[in-house]
């Protein structure tokens, strides 16, 4: 299991406790400084106090875990207003947003849709797309090669 992934382990009940959902977690280096970015969200979005107080938080959480070796840089952050939407929980979490989505291989003869996210169902996302709404699109999750919340408009 890599940094990332145990990180994720550690930090997910931390963020739920703090009313907050672990979005993602990423371990790379940036301009040759290591650098840990966990991202949270919540309902409504999350202020600048969560990202803080989950950064408290999480801060001794590592340092007594000691996964990584040497230093590193902790950022928090929230997804911003046009997150990506990468896991199952994600696709229900924001059922009735609007979303833009791009599959690996064409599905029904498309691979881009933008429309109101509907959910899940037996592991494909539904849309409802077209001018009304009323084109229904279902693609496997397993050929979601992207997707992200847009704002309306």
């Amino acid at each position: 299991m890599g940094v990332a992934e145990q990180v994720q382990a550690l930090a997910e009940p931390l963020a739920a406790g703090c009313g907050l959902v672990l979005v993602d977690v990423r371990f790379f280096s940036e301009r040759g400084t290591p650098t840990l970015r966990c991202t949270v969200d919540k309902a409504g979005g999350v202020t600048l106090d969560d990202i803080e107080g989950f950064h408290r938080a999480l801060d001794p959480v590592l340092d007594t875990a000691d996964l990584i070796a040497h230093s590193y840089v902790l950022e928090v952050s929230s997804p911003g207003a046009e997150r990506p939407l990468r896991t199952p929980r994600d696709f229900e979490l924001f059922a009735g947003r609007d979303i833009v989505l791009a599959a690996r291989e064409a599905v029904g003869g498309r691979r881009e849709w933008r429309g109101r996210l509907c959910g899940l169902d037996g592991g494909r996302v539904v849309m409802a797309c077209g001018p009304d709404g009323s084109e229904r699109v279902e693609v496997p999750m397993d050929l979601v090669a992207w997707a992200r919340l847009r704002l309306p408009g």
